[in-house]
């Protein structure tokens, strides 16, 4: 590829968000992507999909590579995006881009907007952000708010193994406004993010709009036909008692808790906190709505698959 284009180093780029990610930047036209790929995942069918982008594929494991090894894999690289699972270690290789040069990281985050001291998954996000300051890394942090496909209700015969009550009950009162993002929409606009010096050393709110759990209930209803007032409502008090059942029912209902109780994520309260705006910084940019995300949604509803 000629050697004007921005080299950017995807980690975590089979995943289900990774996937949209590459696509997104290939098309973009002026990104050269490259992919870290486990060694048991070389052959899985999505490192066949990355390869089939154009994307480099390079093997490796940032849970067990040495930090030279990941310094030797991130020369010449640009930017470097982690999309792992934020219980992964990122350390190491937020470490060996420093080393390796690398002029902007952007860690895994790519969720709500959360104040610190709220939920233990996202003060783990910012205790990485921290690292990456002390050690004077060029950065971008960017939160999508929440993900559009999860606000939707899951039509009545399909059954999800991972998080299986998800998307087949109602918290709260419905009536709390929720930032979201379609899927569709995180690759382009994190395209436009890493190529925007405004963006550096910077936090972007990117999303698509705003809605309440009435409003996408009611469009799973119009769009399919369905009737969900089948499926349990739960109070804020009986998301607190989940919490303490499991760490994975901590980590699913305290993003019940912020989003749909307490009210945490919206646009108002991500730029009092100095969150940049992407639709300010982008008015170019047209978002999803609402029912295109709805009618994406329930043309397929989505089994996600998570990699590193």
């Amino acid at each position: 590829m000629p050697s004007s284009l921005t080299n950017v180093f995807l980690v975590g780029g089979s995943g289900y968000t990774g996937l949209q990610v590459a696509k997104a930047l290939v098309e973009t036209g002026h990104y050269n992507v490259s992919a870290l790929i486990r060694p048991s995942s070389l052959s899985k069918p999505a490192t066949e999909q990355l390869r089939s982008l154009g994307v480099t594929i390079h093997s490796g494991d940032i849970t067990t590579d040495d930090v030279e090894k990941l310094e030797s894999l991130l020369s010449g690289m640009d930017i470097l995006i982690s999309m792992v699972l934020i219980f992964v270690d990122q350390r190491k290789l937020l470490l060996a881009a420093k080393k390796a040069n690398v002029k902007r990281v952007v860690p895994s985050d790519f969720g709500p907007h959360i104040p610190p001291g709220v939920t233990r998954m996202h003060d783990e996000k910012l205790a990485i952000r921290h690292l990456i300051e002390e050690h004077s890394i060029p950065h971008t942090f960017i939160q999508v708010g929440w993900w559009a496909n999860n606000m939707f209700p899951l039509p009545h015969d399909i059954t999800r193994s991972f998080l299986p009550d998800a998307g087949k009950q109602f918290a709260g009162s419905g009536t709390v406004p929720v930032s979201w993002i379609d899927y569709s929409s995180v690759g382009k606009l994190i395209a436009l993010i890493i190529a925007d010096p405004r963006t550096l050393n910077q936090v972007v709110h990117a999303y698509d709009g705003e809605a309440t759990l009435n409003e996408t209930w009611a469009l799973g209803t119009k769009i399919t036909g369905e009737d969900f007032n089948d499926y349990p409502k739960i109070t804020a008090e009986e998301i607190q008692r989940r919490k303490t059942i499991s760490p994975i029912n901590e980590a699913l209902y305290s993003y019940y808790d912020v989003l749909y109780i307490r009210g945490d994520n919206t646009i108002a309260n991500a730029v009092a906190a100095g969150v940049l705006d992407s639709h300010k910084l982008y008015p170019d940019y047209k978002p999803v709505t609402l029912e295109e995300s709805a009618k994406l949604f329930y043309e397929a509803p989505p089994l996600f698959t998570y990699d590193i």
